[in-house]
């Protein structure tokens, strides 16, 4: 790939080259990437709200500084490769680089453009990575706090470690505003911790909405976009595709969960897997393709209710898989809380729910 000069932060200091940008408009040039060339769906006007930009202030001073110095303004970033050069402790996570509350978000020159990594080969944390079930992974290239955070415009690529790490975190906060985001490579090896990680982790937020995303596993991902203890997530527009040790999406813990013109594309479990999911969800026009299942719903703790609206049919059905047992425990979820919408009206007919 050609990749555009980069800046390295070493030890939370370093000096970005500026690019003026006019607002928040990208360059008509468009970089040799494979991040810009992956197809996304038609986004559907209004289903995802990308959040107001407002005053900005330019990175213009090192990514950290910016962010730390931004007075609740979102820091524009140039069209450079931000390299960080190891995991560093943050609030209980090791992360490459930090969106603190005092940054109101990160608006990016574009995907492709504008991409974060972990430099190649500089992480010291291989020993921070933890083993055995139920330990998770706490390494991301990016991690974002506060409420009210607008994101857009960037890329987070996976480099070589020797060791597994996740991609962008997204941490306690409330109302994100999520959107034009590629995730590529993020290694993981398993569909269940500590091997479980996620190129996209959405983690304990509330009202989040996110579109025109897309996360490629590239081969060796595990899980695709993560929801992890969240409530009230919008998703719009949004793949996730070659996963090969995971999900596609994986939801767990959470509920109000919106899934619109979302796909899962060959994943290597399921494409939309719901895992202790509560209250009332919703897909509208899921796509999963060449996944070892399409939809899965897991819960030991109880039951949600799940709306699913003119998907593509397989056959003259759609189908759900409802295991017999999660966690080595009965799985509660009813297929009678499962409702299959086609064409405005219910069609239980075409519903199909399998069992293993």
């Amino acid at each position: 790939m050609v990749r555009r000069r980069s800046s390295v932060v070493r030890n939370g200091l370093c000096v970005l080259v500026v690019l003026v940008l006019s607002g928040c408009t990208s360059p008509a040039a468009q970089p040799s990437s494979p991040l810009a060339t992956v197809p996304l769906p038609t986004p559907v006007p209004g289903q995802c709200a990308t959040g107001t930009v407002g005053r900005t202030v330019p990175a213009d001073d090192g990514f950290r500084r910016a962010v730390a110095n931004a007075g609740r303004r979102v820091v524009r970033l140039p069209a450079r490769t931000i390299a960080f050069d190891d995991f560093t402790p943050a609030n209980g996570t090791l992360d490459g680089g930090v969106v603190l509350a005092s940054a109101r978000g990160i608006v990016g020159a574009g995907v492709g453009r504008t991409v974060f990594e972990v430099a190649p080969g500089t992480s010291t944390r291989a020993g921070d990575i933890p083993t055995g079930f139920p330990n998770t992974n706490q390494l991301s290239v990016l991690k974002v706090d506060g409420d009210r955070t607008v994101l857009r415009g960037f890329a987070v690529q996976g480099t070589d470690q020797g060791h597994l790490y996740n991609g962008l975190r997204v941490d306690h906060g409330s109302g994100l505003r999520a959107s034009q985001i590629r995730v590529a490579a993020i290694p993981g090896d398993a569909a269940s911790p500590p091997g479980e990680t996620f190129g996209i982790n959405d983690y304990r937020t509330a009202g989040s909405q996110w579109s025109d995303v897309v996360v490629d596993g590239a081969g060796v991902g595990a899980s695709g976009f993560g929801v992890n203890n969240s409530t009230d997530i919008t998703i719009c527009s949004t793949l996730s595709k070659q996963n090969r040790y995971g999900m596609g999406f994986a939801f767990w813990q959470s509920s109000g969960v919106r899934c619109i013109d979302c796909r899962a594309i060959g994943n290597g479990r399921a494409g939309f897997n719901f895992e202790r999911v509560t209250g009332s969800n919703e897909l509208v026009r899921p796509v999963a393709i060449g996944n070892a299942y399409g939809v899965r719903i897991s819960n030991d703790l109880g039951t949600g209710t799940f709306r699913i609206v003119d998907p593509p049919l397989t056959d003259g059905h759609f189908v759900v898989t409802l295991p017999y047992r999660y966690n080595g425990r009965p799985n509660l979820q009813k297929a009678s809380g499962i409702t299959l919408i086609v064409g405005g009206k219910p069609r239980p007919d075409l519903l199909r729910i399998e069992r293993y």
